[in-house]
């Protein structure tokens, strides 16, 4: 009797792991995994100081946890004309459903990058090495991906 009694507890731990285990596994989100590359351009006026940003933006998602983006093109602040071209290499981690943290590992500069040190980050959202953003991946029904922040779209990915 006490055999059977054991056995049908044995029977029903494994049961409910097996169970939970699939619940797990059929909630937890899709390993990010993709290559995007896209033309921006940002626009900025603050404090009567024009600041511009156009050129070319890569963005490369491991489903270890790592990626990179590179940035080449020109800056412009008021007439200043600045090259860029540099590559930040982050981990990402999955917070809830479609929010992403990103933090930046390191920062790599390339020869031509003529910006003068922490002129890029001050505008765009201060991204330095060691700092963390959180940015929204969202997958459409037509196998699109959006990478965007709380206010608006950055680059839409499609294959």
């Amino acid at each position: 009797m006490k055999s059977r009694t054991l056995m049908i507890i044995f029977f029903v731990i494994v049961n409910t792991a097996l169970i939970a285990a699939t619940i797990w596994w059929l909630n937890k989100p899709e390993p990010l995994a993709f290559h995007c590359q896209g033309q921006l351009n940002f626009n900025e006026s603050r404090d009567n100081n024009p600041f511009d940003f156009d050129g070319a933006v890569v963005m490369h998602f491991n489903p270890d946890g790592s990626g990179y983006f590179t940035m080449n093109g020109k800056l412009t602040e008021g007439q200043m004309v600045h090259p860029v071209s540099r590559q930040e290499n982050f981990n990402w981690r999955n917070l809830h459903d479609s929010l992403y943290e990103i933090s930046i590992k390191s920062v790599e500069r390339f020869s031509h990058d003529r910006v003068p040190d922490k002129l890029f980050e001050a505008y765009t959202a201060g991204i330095l090495l060691g700092q963390k953003r959180l940015l929204s991946i969202q997958r459409t029904p037509e196998h699109a991906i959006i990478i965007g922040n709380f206010y608006s779209p950055l680059l839409l990915c499609a294959s």
